[in-house]
């Protein structure tokens, strides 16, 4: 069996739908299980509903909204879906009740953003149906993806592993499931967070022991760099776990950061494939390195908050470092990348909610400054730390080029050196590396 799991884009009009339903056809003989995210833009639009409920505006529209565009998808494929009304009463139910109790909880968001899975998941199985292939579409809970009541960030409760299995095994039709969403124990719809549904993929896939688990999204494969900022940029024909998993947090946003777990812990390779150009190979992320070590890719993450923590009482006093940590811990906030000496911390933050909390309770024994808009640049490549160097071609093509670098970080990982720069130098960085590394070719190292 294999996973293929299909993005908003993938499934965002039609024709899309269409061209999944035939690509999921073609490949019948490896059993495919299907997960699939809401079309796109759908989700943007449930969150704003619940905003506007929750702030006495017109909600109905935006549902309205919601409505036609999912209606024009059903009118080209001539198709319907019996549970489109229930849906959305359900949706102006919640939304009403919001307004009324000028409150939205997270459950209340779990439940709003839940429908754009349930429609999708309906209407790509009814096209596979249409097109003579028994297609079936599940929503997660109904085979057996119970979760935490953790509403907004849920898990799968580690006992619904085995009833995954035994339910999609003993399938006789495509099944086509619901990324993104669960259920708890006791029947409350939940979301794993946003870009979910590729670890709903990779959850599923462990589950099921499946052969491969494949992403299919609008780029072909994961790349040396954001395409957007890097039009020269290529795929990588394939990169390690450790090494995705890098990427992935540091701005590569090809992949959920959390998906790549249960995929390694099965040592399921998970393939990074192009909806639209089917035919490329995409990128195939494994165990094990099958290229030459080297610098794989360079990423940049915006819009990042760096504070420096000065206090002489760091001097030969145990703890310290972990009470910082746990007062960020406290107030919900989690650290990308840091750098000490024996009297200063310096830390990024990309969550910076209840920054000024913190900052309070820190400045009671430190000195605090905190810079905002900043970036992180990283290079992530295998054995990075033991090649000779790197750092200082790197700092010098950056430095030659005038771009100051605020903090530098290398050695926590084999597979990455990271360092934080302005926003506004951030893609001149970016491009100026990846000319060096990629663009020129590949010099010894």
């Amino acid at each position: 069996m294999i996973v293929m799991k299909f993005g908003g884009t993938s499934v965002g009009n039609a024709a899309r739908i269409e061209g999944v339903a035939s690509l999921i056809i073609s490949r019948l003989k490896e059993k495919p299980v299907v997960v699939v995210s809401a079309v796109t833009k759908v989700t943007d639009l449930l969150v704003q509903a619940g905003q506007e409920a929750l702030h006495g505006e017109s909600y109905q529209k935006t549902v309205e909204k919601i409505k036609t565009l999912h209606q024009e998808i059903l009118s080209s494929l001539k198709i319907e879906i019996p549970e489109a009304e229930s849906f959305y009463g359900k949706l102006l139910d919640t939304c009403a009740e919001i307004a009324q109790k000028k409150e939205l909880s997270a459950r209340s968001e779990d439940l709003i953003v839940s429908f754009g899975e349930r429609f999708s998941c309906r209407i790509l199985a009814e096209v596979i149906r249409k097109k003579g292939t028994p297609a079936k579409a599940f929503d997660a809970w109904d085979v057996g993806f119970v979760t935490t009541d953790d509403f907004t960030q849920a898990k799968l409760l580690p006992a619904a592993e085995k009833e995954v299995k035994r339910k999609i095994t003993g399938l006789d039709v495509v099944p086509v499931i619901t990324g993104f969403i669960g259920k708890t124990s006791i029947g409350e719809i939940t979301t794993l967070g946003r870009g979910g549904s590729d670890l709903s993929a990779s959850l599923i896939g462990a589950a099921i022991d499946a052969k491969a688990i494949e992403i299919w999204t609008d780029v072909p494969g994961i790349m040396t760099a954001d395409p957007r900022l890097i039009p020269t940029a290529r795929s990588l024909p394939s990169v390690t776990f450790q090494e995705a998993a890098e990427l992935s947090v540091f701005g590569a946003k090809v992949l959920h950061p959390k998906t790549i777990e249960p995929a390694m812990k099965k040592n399921i390779p998970v393939l990074v494939k192009n909806t639209f150009e089917p035919t490329h190979p995409g990128t195939v992320i494994l165990a094990e390195a099958k290229e030459a070590s080297g610098i794989k890719a360079v990423t940049v993450k915006k819009k990042i908050t760096s504070i420096n923590i000065y206090s002489t009482g760091m001097l030969e006093a145990p703890g310290f470092l972990s009470r910082v940590f746990g007062i960020l811990q406290n107030h919900g906030m989690s650290v990308d990348v840091v750098a000490t000496s024996e009297v200063n911390i310096s830390l990024t933050l990309d969550n910076t909610e209840n920054l000024e909390a913190a900052r309070k309770e820190l400045a009671l024994f430190s000195e605090i400054s905190v810079q905002t808009d900043r970036a992180i640049v990283c290079l992530v490549g295998e054995e990075l730390k033991f090649t000779p160097g790197i750092a200082g071609r790197v700092f010098g093509l950056l430095g030659k080029a005038g771009i100051n670098i605020e903090m530098i970080s290398q050695g926590a990982s084999q597979i990455n050196l990271t360092f934080v720069v302005g926003s506004a130098d951030a893609k001149k960085a970016v491009e100026i590396l990846h000319a060096e590394f990629f663009e020129r070719g590949r010099k010894s190292m």
